[in-house]
Parts: structure tokens; sequence; C-alpha cells
């Protein structure tokens, strides 16, 4: 068993992934396709015209800033895009617009937690 950054992994006993299944653990691109095609079924509750930032580039913001561990990567990453064109959210995440934290939390809040359980699937079996 080994932590990193309080979680634990464990490297051996039942809870442990296999040798082959650790060497062969999905790449970085391959996991935020399938996140993609998981977000693509979140409920959005909204009507009309207000649906400037996508459901997808909302998650994948969330993602992006548990992913990097830095509360203020979206702020960084949208002056970044407007400096010089180009983001790391864009590059690395595949979104498309960068939404700010209150718009994650406005499209996010309404997606119940089970949702995002097949992304867990996929990574541990």
């Amino acid at each position: 068993m080994k932590k990193w950054n309080g979680v634990t992994f464990y490297t051996s006993g039942k809870n442990a992934l296999s040798r082959s299944k650790r060497k062969a653990f999905h790449t970085f691109d391959k996991l935020v396709d399938y996140f993609g095609s998981v977000i693509k079924e979140f409920p959005d509750k909204r009507t009309g015209n207000n649906t400037r930032f996508s459901i997808e580039d909302a998650a994948l913001g969330a993602f992006s800033v548990f992913f990097t561990q830095s509360p203020s990567f979206l702020a960084f990453q949208k002056m970044m895009y407007e400096t010089r064109g180009k983001s790391n959210a864009q590059s690395l995440f595949g979104m498309q617009e960068i939404p700010c934290d209150n718009h994650i939390r406005d499209l996010l809040d309404v997606v119940p937690p089970s949702c995002i359980f097949p992304v867990f699937s996929y990574i541990l079996d």
C-alpha cells in the first residue's frame, strides 16, 4: 500500500491492480475521451438560448481543476487564451470555451454523482 496526496494505492493484496492491468493502464487522452463520452449523458436542464457554455466544457473544467490541483487553473487558462489564442484547457482537456467557476457550479449542481460512476468503472475494471 502506498499513499500519495492522501490517496491510498494498493500495490499488493486483493485491492491491488494486477501487473498486467497497471501496464495496460489507460492513457490520459483515452481517459479524457471516455470522460467526454460519459459527460454527453449528463442532464442539462437549461432552456432557451442560455447555452453559451456546454455541459462538456463545464465538466471538463471541473475535472481540470481537480486534476491539476490548482483552484486558479481556469482563470490562468482564460488569460492564456486571451493573450496567446490557445490554452492548455483546450489542448489537454479538449475544452472549447472556458467557463468561470460560477458557471461550472450552476451547470453541474443538478448532475447526480452517479452519472460519473462509469468513469470509475472504466479506470478500475
